[in-house]
């Protein structure tokens, strides 16, 4: 079993700079954070004396406050005495500052017991990880299907077709299915000593299986070399279908607590949100975190700004992989304003992507 402890932070720039700050300015910056998710109201000096003990005075707070907004961790709304976080306050306090509110073991068992109730792999296993993102975060939960990062061959079969056309139908490893038709006439130039009835469809889908099993496209290409000819025909359409495949890393996207985001003051405007979810729903914006997500591990979080689409900066994202390595692999996480309950979303996260690694790699290897 994957373990579900949190990993390691890496050192990056916004921690060394925590450690540059005084005890004083670190309490006064997680105060602010804490201060400004839970009320969205800028937040002045007197208010957090008063709510959080900081044992100083105002003015010594206010002092602090302004050193933060100095070194650009706080900004100073026009309109409000009160201070906000910006981006770097809080990528600063997501990476030192924070204290996670792990999710306790009554939470965790529900959450299995729920997970036990719906089909692996299915539509409603899928919906039921969103629900549960959005429901423990108060956030919009989007996840994606475990797709195969490198289609593999799991079994093909050829039909002949009333109209005359040949149908490959492909299952792919990971139980997607893709198929094709063959135009007979265009087969029977190419190889005029066949038939190309359901018999001989038969023994050339018997073969294919025998010699394909478990093969991705370059795999297949080279094994293709050795097979007679309509096998080596099919095994053709067979490469492109894989490689069509591999060229498909999103392809659907689970989404829930929409309203949530809506329900908060930076949203109640629902115009604002329109852009976001646009985004949201495009397959290249998500497409585009694979690669970063699987290359860093765990838990990966985009804080406003940071995020290199425009129509993004008013929000952060917190996203995993989950899956199979180099079988199956599908992302989920959680978007909501840049004043997000990190330490509550970060291990909620965190702990459905371990659940959701340890059943999909359970499923593989009682399939494989």
């Amino acid at each position: 079993m994957t373990s579900e402890r949190p990993a390691p932070r890496q050192r990056t720039e916004p921690v060394r700079q925590a450690h540059e700050l005084t005890d004083r300015q670190r309490t006064v910056l997680r105060a602010v954070v804490e201060d400004y998710v839970l009320t969205a109201v800028p937040v002045g000096s007197k208010a957090l004396v008063g709510r959080y003990a900081l044992g100083v005075s105002p003015a010594t707070v206010r002092s602090a406050m302004a050193e933060l907004e100095a070194l650009g961790l706080l900004s100073h709304p026009h309109t409000s005495a009160g201070r906000v976080p910006s981006d770097l306050g809080y990528r600063l306090y997501v990476e030192s500052l924070m204290r996670e509110a792990e999710l306790d073991q009554a939470d965790r068992l529900m959450i299995r017991h729920q997970f036990s109730q719906v089909q692996l792999t299915s539509n409603e296993w899928l919906r039921l990880a969103a629900s549960i993102l959005a429901g423990s975060t108060r956030s919009a939960a989007v996840v994606t299907p475990a797709r195969s990062r490198r289609a593999k061959f799991g079994h093909v079969q050829l039909v002949a077709l009333d109209d005359g056309t040949r149908l490959v139908v492909l299952v792919l490893g990971d139980g997607n299915v893709t198929q094709r038709r063959l135009d007979r006439g265009a087969l029977q130039r190419e190889l005029p000593d066949s038939r190309f009835d359901q018999a001989e469809l038969d023994a050339a889908a018997g073969l294919l299986n025998s010699e394909l099993a478990g093969l991705a496209a370059p795999q297949v290409r080279r094994r293709s070399e050795k097979l007679p000819g309509l096998p080596r025909r099919i095994a053709a359409d067979i490469i492109q279908l894989l490689e069509e495949a591999d060229s498909v890393v999103v392809e659907d996207v689970f989404t829930d607590g929409i309203v949530n985001v809506l329900e908060q003051p930076e949203f109640a405007e629902g115009s604002r949100l329109r852009p976001v979810l646009e985004v949201l729903q495009r397959s290249d914006f998500l497409e585009q975190l694979v690669p970063v997500l699987t290359r860093s591990g765990g838990v990966h979080v985009i804080i406003g700004r940071e995020n290199s689409n425009d129509a993004m900066h008013e929000v952060s994202l917190i996203f995993a992989p989950y899956g199979a390595p180099d079988r199956a692999l599908g992302l989920l996480g959680v978007l909501g304003p840049t004043r997000m309950r990190y330490p509550r979303a970060i291990p909620t996260v965190r702990y459905l992507s371990t659940l959701m690694d340890e059943l999909i790699n359970s499923h593989y290897g009682e399939t494989q």
